[in-house]
């Protein structure tokens, strides 16, 4: 990963990282494979509000509607 930019914010406890949008879609891509879900079927898990586990729900809140996958 190369990290673009950096910096703290007002919480101690809080980084930010900004990474490139090839660097994003692959992240997500690792995690759907994991997960063993595809991005579609992450999709139809949030339109039908069932996921398969707390850590599908956990990644749709972080990339859903962010990536075409």
């Amino acid at each position: 990963m190369t990290v673009i930019e950096q910096w703290a914010t007002d919480h101690d406890d809080e980084t930010v990282i900004i990474v490139t949008a090839e660097e994003f879609r692959a992240a997500a891509q690792q995690a759907l494979d994991e997960l063993g879900l595809t991005y579609a079927e992450l999709e139809e898990q949030a339109r039908s509000r069932d996921f398969s586990s707390a850590q599908a729900h956990a990644l749709w809140v972080s990339i859903g509607g962010t990536v075409d996958l």
